[in-house]
């Protein structure tokens, strides 16, 4: 698959069919032609941000480490998904928690 742009409109549209329970994860990627890895992700930010989580800048986000720390904390010590620590946390991405899970679990040993 290609990389295929999606606006906004349509991926909180997708959020909202799937947290409804209308359709599927895959279901939707495939109507969007994206991974429903994709889908999973705008799901979160949707969760955690609601629909105006699709019309922030490209700017970097700040999380003091308080914050990094304590999401890494509940991760390792919970049967909590990373896209529900994410959401909890307001985490914008899957992949900054798991450098952090990287950094502060390897760290710590």
């Amino acid at each position: 698959m290609g990389k295929v742009k999606v606006i906004p409109e349509e991926k909180i549209k997708a959020a909202e069919e799937f947290l409804s329970g209308k359709s599927s994860l895959r279901k939707i990627a495939n109507r969007y032609n994206v991974h429903h890895s994709s889908v999973e992700k705008w799901v979160t930010v949707y969760k955690a941000f609601g629909p105006g989580g699709f019309y922030t800048g490209g700017s970097n986000n700040y999380y003091p480490e308080k914050l990094k720390k304590e999401a890494v904390e509940t991760y390792l010590s919970s049967e909590r998904s990373m896209h529900d620590i994410c959401s909890y946390y307001k985490i914008r991405s899957l992949s900054q928690l798991q450098d952090w899970i990287n950094k502060y679990h390897h760290t710590e040993q």
